[in-house]
C-alpha cells in the first residue's frame, strides 16, 4: 500500500518547515509535499499583512486551482498554511472529496476540547483578527461559548521573512509569557510552530501549533 501523501501549500516558504517537523513526530508514515505560492500575498496581501474588506473572485479561484493542482499531484489531503486566507480556503475546497484544512481550524478545535478561555498569540495583527474570525464562526456553527485573551508580538513575523529567527522568537516568548489565564494558548502562525518548545510551560496551559495540531487532526482522519 503506498503512503499517504499530504499536500501543504503556503504562500511563504518559512511555514513548511514546522509543518515537516511535526509530520516527521508525530505522523512519519505519510508523505508530505510543499507547494509554495507567492504571488498570493503579492496580489492580495497588504505591506502591513491585512487584507481589503472583500477578496476579489481572483484570489476564490487562485485558491481553487492550487487544490486541484495539489490532488492532482496525488495528495491525498491538503493543509493550507496562511492565516489571512481562511474564508478562502473554506470556499474553495467545496466539491473536493479530499480534507482540506485551513490554517486554524484543528488548533481551534483542539485549543476548544481544553475549555472555553482561548489564549492567542500571533506574530502580527491581521492574523489576530483573522484568527478570532474563525474562531467566531466555528463556535457559532456549534453554539459554543468562548473568550479569548491575546497577545500581538508585534514586528516578529517580518523579522523571520527577514531571516531573523532568533529575534522572532524572543518577540514571540516575551509575549506568550503575558497570557496565562487560559485552558489553552494557540500560537497563530504555522511560522510559529518551532517556538513552542521553547516557551515556559504551566500546566494548565498547554501550547498548540498550528502544524501539529492540522497533523493531529488529518492521522485521525486517516486511521
Amino acid at each position: 500500500m503506498s503512503r499517504i501523501r499530504i499536500g501543504i501549500i503556503s504562500p511563504v516558504d518559512v511555514a513548511f518547515p514546522a509543518v515537516r517537523e511535526a509530520f516527521s513526530v508525530l505522523w512519519p508514515e505519510a508523505s508530505s509535499v510543499c507547494l509554495l505560492d507567492e504571488s498570493l500575498y503579492a496580489d492580495f496581501v497588504n505591506p502591513d499583512f491585512s487584507v481589503s474588506p472583500e477578496y476579489p473572485d481572483e484570489a476564490y479561484a487562485r485558491i481553487a486551482e492550487l487544490f486541484s493542482y495539489s490532488k492532482t499531484t496525488g495528495a491525498d489531503g491538503i493543509i493550507f498554511c496562511g492565516s489571512v486566507f481562511g474564508p478562502l480556503v473554506e470556499e474553495g475546497r467545496k466539491g473536493f472529496d479530499i480534507p482540506i484544512l485551513t490554517s486554524f481550524e484543528a488548533m481551534i478545535e483542539e485549543g476548544l476540547k481544553h475549555g472555553p478561555r482561548l489564549g492567542v498569540v500571533t506574530s502580527a495583527q491581521s492574523s489576530l483578527g483573522f484568527l478570532t474570525n474563525d474562531i467566531i464562526r466555528y463556535t457559532d456553527e456549534r453554539s459554543l461559548d468562548f473568550s479569548i485573551t491575546s497577545q500581538v508580538a508585534e514586528g516578529a513575523f517580518q523579522k523571520i521573512l527577514d531571516g531573523d529567527e532568533e529575534g522572532s522568537d524572543s518577540l514571540i516568548i516575551e509575549a506568550a509569557e503575558k497570557v496565562t489565564e487560559c485552558d489553552s494558548l494557540m500560537l497563530g502562525q504555522f511560522s510559529m510552530g518551532g517556538v513552542a518548545k521553547k516557551i515556559s510551560t504551566i500546566a494548565e496551559r498547554p501550547i498548540l501549533t498550528a502544524p501539529e495540531c492540522a497533523v493531529r487532526k488529518l492521522k485521525s482522519i486517516f486511521q
